[in-house]
């Protein structure tokens, strides 16, 4: 673009614009101009006698305009093809929009020549600042001289990028502005035109030519083109700075986003998901050629990537579930996202573009398994392709709109050592754990919301002899067991006509004619529980579970409470019996306040002939000794007491070092 800065008034630029668009006209180049003098065209009749097409008029569809289209926009006005300011001055439009515009144009016409306006505001500095050609025309007066000068040297503060192309309008007499100018490098080879009242009066007249190689004028107008032609012209990445206004990028997908889903009808039963990246990106830069809209690299590339992954992915989350370092994603309405690293919930910057994005990605994922959502079964739990366990909850139950929560699945899988190692559990309390599996005990692992319980059981767990049959019963299957011979159960809701459901109490029930060595239920919340302790009585020992409670005598009481909601009128007394002699360990787990994960207790539950029915003797516990430098200090500590079936391990052939324990 070319400045037209205000050495001259306002009548006189317009005029200069008038005549350099002329002037490209008569070389075939196409030329536009941005008149951002004063707001209105009614002063320059004269001038625009087809008039002006107004910049208010296309600020509101900026984001979806390309070349072509304001073409065909301007094209009816005919020769000098003009946008002017009607109501409002330049200052009071983002800046960011003047530029992207600018941008548009200079894509679809050679020239674009912009008159800038007398007052100074931030978006005339701002406009230097992105420009590399300013043209100053001045009057040869002195009075015009100096004011050239100011402007110059004002535009050079503001950029030491900016090229200067100086035009002498001569007025018939000259109070020595020679000499003013003659200090200035900017001044000393400036194109000179005659421009006293005659030749206005004739630029001004209908048949004045521009063709007029023998007017000084029209020789003038034709030198600036060619200075302004002879610097090579470098575009301003920075223009691209409009689409990084959240509002402006949003509004540019969601049209681009509206097409594509167009272009993608027919890849409805498409399941791969790399190969429907490839064609939803190959479409969108159809889209983009097609629509000729210029769009940075850096915005390019956003869109890309956020247009595939609604297409083929979960949208805003990839990026989430594919961080190893994130163990839990927790959207709360479309706008607030939060997530959890190494044990401490931050929120993200991050939020899907409204209401209704974040619904289709709801719908996606529960699909994908044969689940449902909608307003008359707002709560579903579901699990990703990787095994993520995922609960989401929608209007009217959420306040919020809708809600999911993500508990990653780990793809690398927990060993006993990396725990002892991260300083979740010590050696001592492994070997005891390992022989309690190998000796068939049954294991509770009991924990809050969050403290790694599922962790824990599936490292358990790999204690288990490989030649055991198992059959793991989940909600959302999420065990990663490592035996060969697992036969994993899933839960099943009601359909739409609230038939069909399988609950976890009928999968245990199934799972006892399936001839398991252990059955491990991923966590025991209701009637169930019933189920679990009678198949642990009953010859399924060395079986485990999960359940939420906040200490092992916690434990036994909400197995208590699960007990009679399967429906059972027995009394406190025979299901705590019943409990008692099928429970014969409970893992306690606790989250500290730094974000670590670690095991609390380890107690033996034993039972006893007087009228508190049972003990809970503790084996191992962790001791709290403070918090320091951000960190949850304290030791794991050996009670001193060994179980019988430690001590008897070594009959049964288990190498087992007592030692250890003190």
């Amino acid at each position: 673009m070319l400045l037209i800065a205000p050495g001259c008034n306002i009548l006189q630029r317009n005029i200069i614009a008038h005549g350099l668009s002329s002037v490209s006209t008569n070389q075939k180049e196409d030329s536009v101009i941005l008149d951002f003098s004063i707001p209105g065209t009614e002063a320059f009749w004269s001038i625009y006698k087809n008039g002006m097409k107004y910049i208010e008029n296309i600020l509101p569809i900026l984001s979806g305009i390309n070349p072509k289209i304001l073409k065909n926009y301007l094209s009816p006005i005919g020769t000098n093809m003009v946008f002017g300011l009607k109501d409002i001055k330049l200052n009071e439009i983002n800046i960011e929009k003047i530029l992207y515009l600018i941008n548009a144009l200079e894509s679809g016409f050679k020239y674009v020549f912009v008159i800038m306006p007398d007052e100074k505001s931030d978006n005339e500095l701002r406009l230097v600042q992105e420009s590399k050609y300013v043209l100053i025309p001045y009057m040869s007066d002195t009075v015009s001289a100096k004011k050239a000068i100011l402007i110059s040297q004002d535009y050079s503060s503001i950029s030491s990028n900016v090229n200067f192309i100086t035009l002498k309008l001569n007025i018939g007499y000259d109070f020595h502005s020679d000499k003013i100018l003659n200090d200035f490098e900017n001044f000393k080879d400036s194109i000179q035109s005659d421009f006293n009242a005659q030749v206005q009066e004739q630029i001004l007249s209908p048949k004045f030519s521009y063709r007029d190689k023998s007017n000084s004028y029209v020789l003038a107008l034709e030198n600036v083109i060619d200075v302004y032609n002879s610097q090579t012209k470098i575009l301003n990445a920075s223009v691209g700075n409009y689409y990084q206004n959240e509002n402006v990028y949003r509004e540019l997908r969601d049209i681009i986003q509206a097409m594509l889903v167009e272009e993608m009808k027919d890849c409805v039963d498409e399941t791969d998901s790399e190969k429907l990246k490839q064609v939803a990106k190959n479409k969108i830069s159809e889209i983009i050629k097609k629509q000729e809209l210029f769009i940075p690299k850096n915005i390019l590339d956003r869109l890309y990537k956020e247009l595939c992954n609604d297409v083929a992915g979960f949208g805003v989350l990839e990026d989430f579930l594919s961080d190893s370092s994130i163990t839990e994603i927790m959207v709360n309405g479309y706008d607030s996202i939060f997530v959890e690293k190494a044990g401490k919930i931050s929120k993200t910057n991050v939020s899907f573009p409204d209401e209704k994005r974040l619904k289709i990605i709801i719908d996606k994922i529960v699909s994908q398994i044969g689940r449902h959502i909608d307003e008359s079964s707002p709560i579903v739990n579901a699990r990703l392709k990787d095994g993520s366990r995922v609960n989401a909850v929608i209007r009217p139950i959420s306040l919020n709109g809708p809600v999911i929560t993500i508990r990653k699945f780990l793809k690398n899988k927990l060993s006993v050592d990396s725990l002892i190692t991260s300083g979740s559990i010590n050696k001592a309390m492994a070997e005891f754990l390992k022989t309690a599996v190998i000796l068939k005990r049954n294991i509770i692992v009991s924990g809050g919301t969050g403290t790694g319980k599922t962790t824990l059981l599936n490292v358990i767990s790999s204690f288990i002899p490989k030649e055991e049959r198992l059959i793991t019963i989940e909600d959302s299957a999420e065990l990663q067991l490592q035996q060969e011979h697992v036969i994993r159960l899933e839960s099943r809701p009601k359909s739409t006509e609230g038939t069909g459901e399988i609950n976890i109490r009928k999968l245990v029930i199934n799972a006892l004619r399936m001839r398991p060595d252990r059955i491990i239920v991923g966590e025991c919340r209701s009637g169930e529980a019933l189920d679990m302790i009678q198949a642990m009585s009953t010859g399924h020992e060395g079986s485990l579970t999960t359940l939420h409670a906040n200490s092992p005598h916690d434990a036994i009481s909400r197995l208590v409470t699960m007990v009679l909601m399967s429906g059972m009128d027995l009394p406190e007394r025979s299901i705590i019996s019943q409990i008692v002699s099928a429970v014969n360990i409970i893992v306690q787990l606790a989250r500290y306040c730094d974000g670590s994960r670690k095991i609390s207790s380890i107690s033996v539950l034993n039972k006893i002939d007087d009228d508190r029915i049972y003990e809970i003797k503790p084996v191992f516990s962790f001791k709290l000794k403070g918090f320091e430098n951000g960190i949850q200090k304290g030791d794991f500590v050996f009670s001193g007491y060994i179980p019988e079936f430690v001590n008897a391990a070594s009959l049964k052939g288990i190498n087992i070092n007592t030692g250890i324990f003190k």
